[in-house]
């Protein structure tokens, strides 16, 4: 018994080993004729149908051989429409070159533009060049399809009944080889002859399922051969020959009856075409704009900048005008996938402009190139606002807003400016420390009245004022920096506790007097601007310091000057203010009044003691 256990227990081991051998090889067998299905399944198309009825019961076999369900149709279409996709596509490119053709005889204007030279172009070389083995190869297949292959489709409807028709003669095979594959609700008997026949649903369905798959498939490939696979490239060359041929399918679709499934793979085209078009132009023009910017004094810099904004302005503004923008189709139906790209780069854009212009007019300021200053804020940014003014977003909903888009450039000129008019009183000092007399200057005793200004007065004001008057005519930022200039020269003498001498005293206010003559003599402002700048009300303050540095201690301040012609009761609040005294215009009064040096002895009128200079 025990010997009859051991042999029952050996045998047992041996068949689940062999089971487990055989079924490891099934597996293996199937794996391999798996492949060899997926490999010459479409090949019936070029080499005949017996190469289709091989294929037909190698497939039977296979669903035999692991018990499942019969219906291989579904998987021959998809090797079909895989295989077939790359020359549909280029089949579908000689329709558009055939259709271009009949625009472009037809359109006068068009035949002198360049665009149509680049999209010819961009149509004639999607075939990559010839390979001898692959030509002697075709030449075999063409030699068994009767020259199928060679087919020219002068129309997409053409393409379309093509393919059509390779489906239909698979159906036609699969029915007298193995018509189990279609299902019995695919088939069906003839009333009048017997025969079995495909159901009419059944067709359209296998069509209906075919097209969606193939075409989908040919809107996968078809950017690919137009931009990188051919022997041309239109990645190679300039992005416009990818824009002008983006903008003539935008123009042709809408003109032309398309079937749905092609027209969604031109769509696709049209919008891969865009987002290439807006990477590598954004690239090639902010790539440019950022060399520029990277050297100081650049004046081409802005210009560049503004060249981008430009390119991706358009490129928005291009994005609706496609049919579904035109319908007016809701925000969630809209092809976004090529305007959103476009606005991202838009806002870094806008973002890399403002931080150049604030860099580089502090750079421009602190060696006081008000020209090149005033070259950026007056007419770069300008430009670049102008560009942004001409973004346009079609009002489908209230979700779409440009607002945001151009607020950090409009704020980048007073963010200019406030840099300026920092950089202004740091310059003023600075020169006012190196031209301003020594104490000494200002604490002579003379016996006459000086009679004109001080050296000193003509060069500052050359140096900081003059080169600002020329580069702008710009009134506000003009009185800007006369206001920074002698709040400026103010500061200095205070904070350098000068002394004055009552000659000193008037000597300081002829220098300041000498302002407004300055400014009358000056040849390179307009008379407008001259009257604007003489009523800043700094010049006043001046004037009341010196004032208050020849007035006695003690001494009361009038608060209406006679001295001043009295204005009439309707004039304006600016020239009333005028009869006010000068010494009214200054603050801490009391502090100026302990710059004037101890008197030795009085060498003037008392008048001028008094105040009446």
């Amino acid at each position: 018994k025990l010997g009859v256990e051991n042999n029952s227990h050996v045998i047992t081991s041996k068949v689940k080993m062999w089971k487990d051998l055989l079924w490891k090889i099934k597996v293996k067998i199937c794996y391999f004729i798996h492949e060899l299905i997926n490999e010459i399944a479409y090949l019936f198309i070029y080499y005949g149908e017996i190469l289709l009825i091989l294929t037909l019961r190698v497939s039977t076999a296979y669903n035999n051989l692991l018990s499942i369900d019969n219906k291989f149709v579904t998987r021959l279409l998809q090797i079909l429409s895989s295989n077939r996709a790359e020359l549909c596509c280029h089949k579908l490119i000689d329709c558009l070159l055939e259709t271009y053709k009949l625009y472009d005889n037809n359109d006068d204007d068009n035949s002198s533009d360049n665009s149509s030279f680049e999209i010819y172009r961009a149509l004639t070389k999607h075939m990559s060049p010839p390979d001898p083995l692959e030509l002697s190869n075709k030449s075999k297949m063409l030699t068994v399809d009767n020259g199928s292959n060679n087919e020219t489709f002068l129309s997409i409807e053409e393409l379309i009944s093509y393919e059509e028709k390779n489906v239909l003669d698979l159906l036609d095979i699969i029915l007298k080889v193995a018509p189990a594959m279609l299902g019995n609700d695919g088939i069906k008997k003839s009333k009048t002859t017997g025969d079995t026949k495909i159901s009419r649903k059944a067709r359209e369905k296998v069509l209906d399922y075919y097209e969606q798959i193939l075409w989908g498939e040919v809107g996968n490939f078809l950017e690919h051969i137009i931009l990188w696979w051919a022997s041309s490239p239109l990645s190679a060359r300039s992005p416009h020959s990818s824009q002008h041929l983006r903008e003539w399918i935008t123009q042709f679709i809408p003109t032309a009856e398309i079937p749905p499934m092609v027209l969604s793979a031109l769509t696709n085209l049209a919008d891969a075409l865009g987002v290439h078009v807006a990477l590598t132009s954004w690239d090639q023009h902010f790539r440019l704009a950022l060399v520029a910017s990277k050297s100081t004094f650049n004046l081409e810099t802005g210009k560049l900048f503004c060249n981008v904004l430009q390119d991706l302005v358009m490129l928005c503004n291009q994005c609706e005008v496609t049919p579904d923008w035109i319908m007016g189709a809701p925000l969630e139906e809209l092809p976004l996938v090529e305007q959103i790209p476009v606005l991202h780069r838009l806002d870094h854009s806008i973002h890399t402009t403002r931080l150049w212009a604030a860099s580089e007019t502090k750079k421009i300021a602190n060696n006081w190139n008000v020209d090149v200053f005033f070259m950026i804020t007056h007419s770069d940014i300008v430009n670049c606002l102008s560009q942004l003014n001409s973004l346009r977003f079609t009002d489908h909903t209230t979700e779409i807003e440009k607002g945001g888009l151009g607020v950090h450039v409009q704020e980048t000129p007073n963010e200019c400016v406030k840099g300026l008019a920092s950089i202004c009183r740091t310059i003023s000092l600075a020169n006012l420390q190196m031209i301003f007399p020594e104490n000494s200057y200002w604490r002579r005793i003379a016996s006459q009245l000086p009679d004109k200004p001080s050296s000193y007065v003509d060069k500052y004001l050359d140096r900081i004022l003059t080169p600002v008057l020329v580069a702008t005519d710009d009134h506000i930022i003009s009185n800007m920096i006369l206001q920074i200039m002698c709040e400026s020269w103010l500061d200095h003498i205070y904070i350098n506790k000068i002394k004055f001498s009552q000659y000193g005293a008037c000597q300081l206010l002829c220098d300041f007097g000498y302002i407004e003559t300055w400014l009358m003599n000056c040849s390179v402002m307009s008379q407008t601007m001259r009257k604007k700048m003489m009523k800043n009300e700094v010049l006043r303050r001046c004037e009341g310091v010196g004032r208050l540095l020849l007035r006695c201690p003690g001494e009361q301040i009038k608060m209406i000057d006679k001295s001043k012609r009295i204005k009439a009761a309707n004039s304006p609040t600016s020239e009333k203010n005028e009869l006010m005294p000068a010494e009214m215009y200054v603050p801490n009064q009391e502090q100026w009044l302990e710059l004037r040096a101890i008197k030795k002895k009085n060498l003037f009128a008392s008048s001028l003691c008094c105040g009446k200079f």
